[in-house]
């Protein structure tokens, strides 16, 4: 069947045609003048548009009152993505209007911080492509990780560890500076945010390593969210009442709520992803294990020695743990093949199969 040919002018304008749609009035030349199309048009290709638009919006109406007729043809998961996407538009304002009624900002500030949380696991449950999910599991991966890491925060301030470390960690000299982060701040906060991913492996057994991932991901965002809502309401709040410097609050608050627990999320998702393959693989599991905690423990103390040294330095720092968290992700299935594992993800590249591991 060959299309039609293009008229030498509109049959609904009289404009002049050139091309398939008409530039004028858009309908498509190669249609013929019947359907809602015919009859719209009112009077010459100028005319004003008072007088063009209630004729044309009685035309076009019944198609746009169409699809209410048919409701039923939605399917569920549509639906789902409707409400999610409503859910997630009207709750902050939803939030802060009530917690304004309260008068419960603090409340507010935990509030908006789970909002973010869940924005985030969204993202990151279709950027890396996550299956398998029991969200039971995100959430106790989310929250464990909270409570954790308040017990830790409460041992440490009895222990006094912030001053213990904070000469070395400011120390003016890198190279007293780096380890100091990496040994105090790098190695306890990624060994935190990785205890419940030891707890779901042991107690509820290892799921798809996508899936692993994800917990991943959440168990360092639950941290981030925690840690940022302290910084909020504790020496943020306190230096911004005492200064008046509310623009420099609130940048740093929304950092708190938007890159600084996606870097969290990024490290731990590391850690997730050799402890995976350390389960998988028991001849590599204790060298595994180890790089479970040295790698993000290194990347999360490089950060913190240089982020107030050079801005840039600490993002090269960041961008190098996403790239290696991205390259991993994408050979989740390769990495499979090469342990001499069965593989359950297929969506990573194919390459041929350089040997076995294990």
């Amino acid at each position: 069947m060959t299309t039609p040919a293009a008229p030498v002018v509109c049959w609904s304008c009289t404009t002049p045609a050139a091309g398939r749609f008409c530039g004028t009035c858009g309908v498509d030349l190669t249609a013929p003048a019947t359907g809602w199309q015919e009859g719209v048009y009112l009077g010459s290709h100028d005319a004003a548009l008072y007088r063009r638009a209630p004729r044309e919006i009685r035309a076009v109406l019944p198609v746009l009152l169409e699809p209410f007729r048919h409701l039923d043809a939605i399917d569920a998961g549509r639906w789902r993505n409707v409400g999610v996407t409503a859910l997630m538009g009207l709750a902050p304002l939803a939030l802060v209007s009530l917690f304004e009624k309260l008068n419960d900002p603090v409340l507010a500030f935990r509030s908006l911080g789970l909002y973010f949380s869940a924005m985030w696991a969204l993202f990151f449950a279709a950027a890396f492509r996550a299956t398998g999910i029991r969200w039971t599991l995100g959430i106790a991966a989310y929250f464990g990780t909270v409570f954790v890491g308040m017990t830790a925060l409460m041992v440490s301030l009895i222990l006094n560890v912030e001053l213990l470390r904070g000469p070395l960690v400011a120390a003016k000299s890198l190279w007293i500076a780096i380890p100091s982060s990496i040994a105090f701040i790098g190695f306890p906060e990624e060994l935190t945010k990785m205890l419940v991913l030891f707890a779901i492996w042991r107690f509820f057994g290892l799921p798809p390593l996508r899936a692993f991932l994800f917990y991943g991901l959440v168990s360092g965002l639950g941290f981030g969210i925690k840690e940022g809502v302290g910084y909020q309401l504790g020496p943020y709040a306190a230096e911004a009442a005492k200064t008046g410097h509310f623009a420099e609050f609130y940048l740093e608050s929304v950092l708190r709520l938007t890159s600084l627990p996606f870097f969290h999320a990024v490290w731990t998702g590391i850690a997730a992803y050799l402890i995976w393959f350390a389960a998988r693989v028991p001849s590599a599991r204790a060298g595994l294990l180890v790089l479970a905690v040295l790698i993000p423990a290194t990347y999360h103390g490089l950060y913190d020695a240089l982020v107030d040294r050079s801005a840039v330095l600490a993002l090269v720092v960041v961008g190098l743990s996403i790239v290696l968290l991205g390259i991993y992700a994408a050979f989740a299935a390769q990495f499979e093949r090469w342990f001499g594992l069965e593989v359950d993800d297929d969506a990573g590249v194919v390459m041929p199969v350089a040997g076995s591991a294990g």
